[in-house]
């Protein structure tokens, strides 16, 4: 195959289709295609005559798909792995997974899966799969991107992805909604969902009494404990049979899941964050300052993607949004960035793509070999990198040394606005108060010195009185 495309190493799971990605060498930009089996390209001609589905795609609710021509060059490269067809999809400015989405990100994208479903339904189709890991967000809007998922529903048949429904969105919104538990590390360690035999152990009591955990829950995890009971151990195997169902009683049930769905909520509290845009400790002509120069590095260049790691509510953010394509808004307090994207999924136009992190512990490869779902870091390079107040978390919160933090970001080979904030600034003095000095190293000159084996400082200014450094760092060759 033509090095310049390459299958993706995360599409492997449906034997009708893969992604792959081909690297234009005159533009540098990437396309993404996929190949698809006979049976797949026939209900995609099929499906692009529906009305109902041309409407999802006016919308933007669904990724803007085309058909290649046999004879393109790299549509042919392609067909040479046995494919029958060869589609071309939208190309989503960074990808993000599940265990990255705030509660309302995966609470909206929840609703996408179940609308177009229900509208899938009611013109004879279905979808086999619902696994939010078929949605992605091109800003702050979710759109779906698996069109294999499309099938023709056969009468009598029941809705096949309730269950993967249940456990990859349905549940984990539950458990933060009812009980208040973090659904992106239960995600991030069940990149299959959780399963109802699972989820039951969390809702006891009277919790089960809570919206929807007996109906999808407690239920579903006493019929699959009675199924694992009598298939055990040398028990002959048997056809499981499911009662017939009317494309009515699908649609009802997807109607009352998107009932459930829409009156799950967490409530944003007041943390150290969620409300920096107000509570910052800048004086005005300091926050005037920080935000001129942060304006005029990202608008030195031509800057497709920044990322803006430890955004808070996205105040620098919405800086850098009119000088680049895309913006990562990334921070590990949930309920900051889950206020930024409700903020944002206002605006038609938003180019931020909101990210919930821990930045001393950010996304690992995962999944098959450590390779199906890729690193952070590994899904693409940013442009310029915002650290603005996060150095002294990672030192004095991670205990991450200075210099590792730096090697690290030098490996993204991007310009960097840095934020030093010294031992005198009251925000340190609150994070070493009833610590052990142990932290000596975390001072200005070491700073600088370490900073300087990895980056060239084109420009600096005080802030504060001094007692915080604003930093434009340029990689070292």
């Amino acid at each position: 195959m033509n090095q310049m495309v390459e299958a993706n190493l995360g599409s492997f799971r449906d034997p009708a289709n893969r992604v792959y990605h081909h690297q234009d060498p005159a533009t540098g930009g990437k396309r993404v295609l996929r190949g698809i089996d006979q049976i797949t390209l026939n209900n995609f001609n099929a499906l692009a005559e529906e009305d109902f589905f041309q409407k999802l795609l006016e919308n933007g609710r669904i990724v803007r798909t085309t058909l290649l021509d046999a004879d393109d060059p790299v549509a042919s490269e392609i067909l040479r792995d046995g494919w029958s067809g060869v589609m071309e999809h939208e190309t989503v400015p960074f990808v993000s997974y599940p265990y990255e989405w705030t509660f309302s990100m995966l609470k909206d994208a929840a609703l996408l899966q179940l609308s177009i479903l229900e509208a899938a339904l009611e013109n004879g189709w279905t979808l086999k799969d619902a696994t939010p890991f078929n949605i992605q967000f091109i800003g702050c809007r979710a759109v779906f991107i698996d069109l294999p998922s499309f099938e023709p529903w056969t009468e009598g048949e029941p809705w096949v992805g309730y269950r993967q429904f249940c456990s990859m969105f349905l549940i984990p919104l539950m458990l933060r909604s009812h009980l208040g538990l973090d659904h992106t590390t239960i995600l991030r360690s069940n990149i299959d969902g959780l399963a109802p035999t699972e989820a039951i152990k969390y809702f006891t009591g009277l919790k089960r009494l809570k919206k929807g955990v007996l109906s999808h829950v407690a239920l579903p995890a006493s019929v699959e404990k009675s199924i694992a009971s009598k298939e055990r151990d040398d028990a002959p195997a048997k056809l499981r049979k499911h009662r017939k169902q009317s494309v009515a009683m699908v649609v009802g049930l997807v109607q009352s899941l998107i009932n459930l769905v829409k009156r799950l909520k967490s409530d944003i509290s007041h943390t150290d964050w969620s409300q920096y845009d107000q509570t910052h400790t800048y004086k005005e002509d300091d926050f005037d300052a920080k935000k001129s120069f942060v304006e005029k590095y990202a608008g030195t260049a031509d800057r497709k993607v920044i990322w803006d790691i430890g955004c808070n509510t996205g105040t620098f953010s919405k800086v850098c949004s009119p000088h680049c394509d895309t913006v990562l808004s990334v921070d590990g307090d949930h309920d900051a960035v889950d206020k930024l994207y409700l903020r944002e999924k206002e605006s038609d136009r938003s180019n931020l793509l909101p990210m919930v992190m821990d930045l001393s512990n950010i996304s690992p490869g995962q999944g098959w070999a450590g390779r199906e779902r890729a690193a952070f870091d590994d899904r693409g390079s940013p442009d310029l990198v915002l650290c603005l107040a996060l150095i002294h978390h990672i030192r004095l919160s991670a205990n991450i040394p200075n210099s590792f933090f730096l090697r690290w970001l030098r490996s993204l080979n991007s310009d960097v606005i840095l934020e030093f904030v010294t031992r005198q600034d009251e925000m340190v003095v609150k994070l070493l108060t009833n610590k052990k000095e142990q932290y000596l190293d975390y001072d200005l000159p070491q700073f600088i010195e370490e900073c300087g084996l990895f980056f060239d400082i084109e420009d600096r200014i005080s802030l504060k009185n001094g007692r915080r450094e604003l930093f434009f760092l340029t990689p070292k060759a």
